[in-house]
């Protein structure tokens, strides 16, 4: 097996698993296992510990001492920091995009644009929107024209693409984030910076506001087993039930 070959096929159990995770199939504070996720994926462990390796880079995994590789499950100050800092990268993004972007970037927003438009509303519409939405993200950043901004930009997007889905379901339906994503590009289109940041500071502050109650919540839930639970067990005399292991950021998202 030739070295590049050995890399593709890294590349394609690191987006299997990034999407895995992305979608909550393997939700947040699940316990990697390169044995189960080898014969998930048909491969063999190399790869997947490998690919482990480069999620834990980006920031969806946490490698924890003498305990392997676990989903990363972000608290809602993580989320807040994350989205305070996505603010400030965005909107060095669209300011410099409606200055320096070429035919080739507009055209690619079109194309995506229209893609979104098309979309089913049903879950499989739903999965391809989360897809879309950071294509256009990534694409605002590019088309800036500043290579370490966008680098910075990709950086966190890795981890935005856990709480898209969240966004997008706090714009209320995909036929709403296709119209705030026209908007944007219009503004884009037009030179119009001031517009333009004004409106991806709403889409930033709103999704950050949505999803640090949910987390919020999620985090008030699970104290609230854990501070029942021993009593009952107390009671019952029965093994203690393993319930925040069902109250995951995945799952409530």
């Amino acid at each position: 097996v030739t070295t590049r070959t050995t890399d593709l096929l890294i590349d394609v159990v690191f987006s299997n698993l990034r999407d895995l995770i992305v979608s909550n199939a393997l939700p947040a504070g699940q316990k990697l296992v390169d044995r189960d996720l080898a014969a998930l994926l048909e491969v063999s462990r190399t790869p997947i510990r490998e690919a482990l390796g480069r999620l834990a880079m980006i920031g969806l995994v946490e490698k924890r001492a003498r305990r392997g590789y676990y989903v990363r499950e972000f608290s809602a100050d993580e989320v807040k920091d994350l989205y305070e800092f996505r603010k400030m990268l965005e909107v060095q993004s669209v300011k410099l995009a409606a200055q320096n972007a070429q035919p080739s970037h507009l055209e690619e927003f079109d194309r995506i644009l229209t893609e979104l438009g098309k979309l089913p509303s049903d879950s499989r519409g739903h999965a391809k929107a989360v897809e879309l939405d950071i294509q256009i993200h990534e694409l605002i950043a590019r088309a800036s024209g500043n290579f370490s901004l966008h680098q910075a930009m990709q950086n966190v997007l890795h981890k935005v693409m856990c709480f898209i889905s969240v966004e997008i379901a706090g714009q209320g339906s995909l036929a709403a984030a296709h119209q705030q994503h026209q908007s944007l590009l219009r503004l884009i289109k037009e030179n119009d910076v001031e517009g333009a940041v004004e409106l991806i500071c709403m889409h930033v502050d709103t999704a950050k506001e949505s999803l640090v109650s949910v987390l919020q919540t999620r985090d008030e839930l699970r104290n609230a087993v854990l501070a029942v639970a021993p009593s009952k067990i107390r009671g019952s005399n029965q093994e203690e039930p393993k319930a925040n292991n069902n109250i995951q950021q995945g799952e409530t998202l």
